[in-house]
């Protein structure tokens, strides 16, 4: 479990070690740890292969962070980490190709307090029960649908742990529709896992996506692509002063559905 999610509207953030550059990178991690972000994710790989879901701009971002932000094993890579008290491994196929293959070395989960896949992690209950083992919750990851919960989904959502992980859209960083099918896709999960905080995540880029989610009743959100952006381009001043206006939007808004 995530310190604190159910106090308040919870706040994490995806960061790429290295990206744009290395001081840059450094100064984002510490500003949202400093901002109050509940806790911080980054990229477990070993090449920039990805799935179809991953956008353009965190595809950019993995392609151009150089290998010592990168390596898992990385002196570097893991001064960074020691930044984020909290922190969530997504981990992406070549570290992690099938359930019995964990190929990122033990070092890299030292500190995580999850592990959420970005490939399709199938048989999910396998992933889980190594993630376990290891002592780190598996987030379960699922997507808004109008349909009910599948029973590939209640799998994902009777073995995962931590939170769960709710896409607004099929792609990082492409806005989806947050309207009365998010609540009700909360309410169907809920009635699964009610043990469960549901993030929200993809295409959520300001205050106002932060008071939509809530509407909904979501316990949190998730922003990756766009923090990212904000970080290129205009650098740690502009990124805090993006984040200091998403951390006050959780701040105002309530995870009541109107």
């Amino acid at each position: 479990m995530i310190p604190g999610l159910r106090e308040r509207l919870g706040f994490g953030v995806y960061l790429v070690p290295g990206f744009p550059d290395w001081g840059t990178s450094l100064a984002a991690v510490r500003a949202a740890v400093a901002g109050g972000v509940d806790f911080v994710e980054f990229p477990i790989l070993l090449d920039t292969g990805f799935s179809a879901s991953t956008g353009g701009v965190v595809a950019e971002a993995l392609s151009k962070a150089g290998p010592d932000g990168l390596d898992p094993r990385s002196a570097r890579l893991h001064d960074w980490l020691a930044e984020a008290p909290v922190r969530v491994g997504i981990v992406y196929r070549s570290a992690w190709p099938s359930a019995d293959e964990w190929r990122a070395g033990d070092e890299i989960l030292s500190g995580c307090t999850g592990l959420l896949c970005e490939h399709d992690a199938e048989p999910f209950r396998e992933y889980a029960a190594r993630a376990r083992r290891r002592g780190v919750a598996l987030v379960p990851p699922l997507r808004v649908t109008a349909g009910p919960v599948t029973i590939d989904e209640r799998d994902r959502l009777e073995n995962g742990d931590g939170f769960m992980y709710l896409a607004l859209s099929s792609e990082t960083g492409r806005a989806g529709t947050v309207d009365g099918g998010l609540g009700r896709r909360i309410d169907d999960i809920r009635a699964v896992r009610p043990d469960l905080p549901v993030y929200t995540a993809f295409g959520i880029r300001n205050p106002g996506d932060v008071a939509a989610v809530a509407r909904q009743g979501a316990d949190g959100f998730i922003v990756g692509s766009h923090a990212l952006a904000v970080l290129d381009d205009g650098g740690p001043a502009a990124f805090e002063r993006w984040f200091a206006g998403m951390a006050a939007a959780r701040s105002r808004s309530a995870r009541v559905r109107l």
